[in-house]
């Protein structure tokens, strides 16, 4: 589907906004669990502490690299409207699809991280 310059903008402003509010649940997340291993020295709760430390990490460097994807294509955007000011709300790009994509299964993954580590506290607190 094509979509306007202007709506491309919004869409990647939306997008940053979303991994924004993602990579700043990480912290929280990691805060709890340095609770949990501070209260629980078990080989097994250990072993799940550092699946989730581990864990966190990968996502906050998928949400960084995600964040970097978008930031190219709203440059490449920008780019575009500066260079054709007068199509600016014209439908003549491909959309984000790839992108969107991208978003989605990150949510996906991420609600589900949350589930399991949640179901981890009520285990351990």
């Amino acid at each position: 589907m094509k979509d306007s310059t202007a709506h491309l903008h919004l869409i990647c402003e939306d997008f940053k906004r979303t991994l924004a509010f993602y990579k700043s649940e990480i912290p929280f997340l990691k805060k709890r669990l340095e609770e949990i291993a501070m209260k629980n020295t078990g080989e097994d709760t250990r072993k799940e502490v550092e699946h989730f430390e581990n864990v966190f990490v990968v996502m906050n460097e998928n949400l960084d690299v995600l964040m970097h994807d978008v930031n190219l294509q709203q440059d490449a955007v920008m780019k575009d409207a500066k260079e054709k000011p007068d199509f600016i709300n014209l439908k003549v790009h491909e959309g984000v699809d790839s992108l969107q994509a991208l978003i989605d299964v990150t949510a996906k993954d991420f609600a589900e991280t949350k589930v399991h580590f949640y179901r981890f506290l009520s285990e351990h607190l």
